[in-house]
């Protein structure tokens, strides 16, 4: 069972950052991927243009959900935040939800991706684009809970996601040590 934690260590910090960057790259980037796979569709070769976007996004697909594994299982063992203690019980459920749907689509969507390319599923292909798009809107809710709690509650829900609490060792400087 892991322990009520004040803040967010560096690693996680880091890793979720890390996942932003790779998750917008693969919203931007997926255009070769796209021309390919409809080139497969056609039963025709993907233009050789779009070969390195094609393989950047499969590799930073495979990235994702490495990172999101392993920040599940940082999780699981250091443990997250609470709440503010403040905060509505819907709110909370909200965020719960929320959180959840994410893991959940870093760890499907590549998977779907996936088996959608190297199995040649076209079906895992369309569930892959379903999930995209519940992504993005769970990103959004994500980032608009965020903003709320910082700019409306006045909570550090946000800035607990930014910089690491003191109880993480790599956030303590040896002059706080004295």
């Amino acid at each position: 069972m892991p322990k009520t934690m004040t803040g967010y260590s560096s690693i996680q910090i880091g890793l979720h950052w890390a996942v932003v960057v790779l998750v917008a790259f693969q919203y931007v980037a997926h255009n070769g991927i796209e021309a390919a796979w409809r080139a497969l569709e056609r039963d025709e070769l993907p233009p050789a243009e779009g070969a390195a976007l094609t393989n950047l996004h499969i590799a930073s697909g495979m990235l994702v959900l490495l990172l999101a594994l392993t920040r599940i299982g940082l999780r699981m063992t250091r443990g997250a935040p609470p709440p503010p203690s403040d905060e509505p019980r819907l709110l909370q459920l909200f965020a719960e939800v929320v959180h959840v749907a994410i893991y959940a689509l870093l760890l499907l969507l590549p998977l779907s991706g996936l088996i959608a390319w190297f199995l040649a599923v076209p079906s895992a292909g369309s569930i892959h684009v379903l999930m995209t798009n519940a992504l993005l809107v769970a990103i959004v809710l994500h980032v608009a809970g965020a903003l709320f709690q910082h700019f409306v509650r006045r909570s550090d829900v946000l800035m607990r996601m930014l910089r690491p609490k003191p109880d993480d060792p790599a956030a303590v400087s040896q002059t706080e040590y004295q």
